[in-house]
């Protein structure tokens, strides 16, 4: 089976190369998603709002030091409590509300994504499931579509949260101290660099990923449809050697995926142990020349790991945004399939009555 749609066989499918960008993939998801806008912006808006609500804790530390334990004025806590109870409370209110919200939206957008999908498999010409493999077809409603659907409940949640306290936390910081911040800031540019290189790799190796998966469901899938037949001609072994053969090549191209997944957290914790070494030691000399207050220097701690958990969640978010890319654009590929005989209009078709 050959086009530019519709590679459903092992020849054709690992052939294919990637050739539609991210950014036309996401619009396209983004259409499915606007039937739905109401609960997308409510549970978009309770996600960057409650990693606001995250960030205002070590603020809310430094006052407590700085302007409560230092002046030794406790009387102060009895407004300080209630205020930093609500802060936490509200934080727990707007997760709950994103999460709802994202999980309904990822939920309607994968099943109307799956009702397109098997709507084409309606019309497709009959070629597609005599030259493809029914498994490869198969994979892309099922195991493609709940790859998406965890992207979009959970990792595009996160990635907003991300992102949201990553910004947050450094408008704080710049607030606190310019100078203080900058130094937190220099090890960055090293982080962004390590991103876009294992980025190159991680999607290969996610698609390569997929690739093998739908195999797999393939093999099986024409397996235990022909089971009687293999059965008949005492072709036993000889299937068996096909399967172990499809599920070595998918286990190689997770392990290959996993390693490359799991190389960004070691990295980002290393720059996480270099940051806080440079902001301790610079803060400590701004602390000791009365630059800045301890409370100051303590949010300032609170605040460095306040962006780099997120940046390293985001990055092994990033690792999950390639798989759901290359899903996407497999789920795509089986809805733009191009229909080689259509159907005439009801008032041109031959009638059997």
């Amino acid at each position: 089976m050959s086009g530019s749609y519709g590679t459903f066989s092992t020849k054709e499918e690992e052939r294919r190369k990637r050739t539609v960008p991210d950014s036309v993939l996401i619009r396209r998801v983004y259409q499915y998603a606007q039937a739905h806008q109401h609960n997308l912006r409510i549970g978009i808006a309770a996600t960057i709002i409650g990693a606001f609500t995250g960030l205002a804790a070590p603020y809310m530390h430094a006052i407590a030091i700085d302007n409560i334990i230092e002046t030794r004025d406790l009387s102060a806590f009895i407004w300080w409590i209630p205020l930093f109870a609500a802060i936490v409370l509200g934080n727990y209110v707007f997760q709950y509300i994103q999460t709802y919200q994202m999980r309904v939206v990822g939920e309607n957008v994968v099943a109307k994504m799956r009702d397109d999908m098997m709507e084409k498999l309606q019309v497709v010409s009959l070629k597609y499931f005599s030259e493809g493999e029914i498994g490869r077809i198969i994979s892309r409603p099922t195991n493609d579509a709940n790859t998406v659907r965890i992207f979009i409940r959970v990792g595009l949640t996160s990635i907003l949260i991300d992102i949201s306290s990553i910004i947050g936390a450094f408008s704080i910081m710049f607030f606190l101290n310019l100078q203080l911040t900058l130094y937190a800031m220099s090890i960055l540019p090293v982080a962004l660099v390590l991103v876009w290189f294992l980025g190159k790799y991680s999607r290969a190796a996610y698609r390569k990923t997929l690739i093998t998966t739908s195999g797999l469901t393939a093999r099986m899938q024409e397996d235990l449809a022909g089971i009687k037949v293999t059965q008949a001609y005492a072709q036993e072994q000889e299937t068996e050697k096909k399967f172990l053969k499809s599920q070595d090549e998918n286990v190689k191209a997770t392990n290959r995926a996993i390693l490359i997944g799991s190389s960004y957290t070691p990295f980002v914790i290393a720059l996480r142990l270099v940051g806080t070494m440079i902001i301790l030691f610079f803060g400590a000399m701004a602390t000791i020349h009365g630059v800045i207050q301890l409370g100051i220097l303590v949010a300032f701690t609170e605040y460095q790991f306040s962006y780099f958990m997120p940046l390293v969640d985001l990055l092994s978010m990033y690792d999950q945004y390639q798989s759901a890319m290359s899903a996407i654009e497999r789920m795509f590929d089986l809805i733009d399939t191009k229909v080689d005989v259509v159907d005439p209009p009801p008032e041109r078709s031959v009638s059997l009555q």
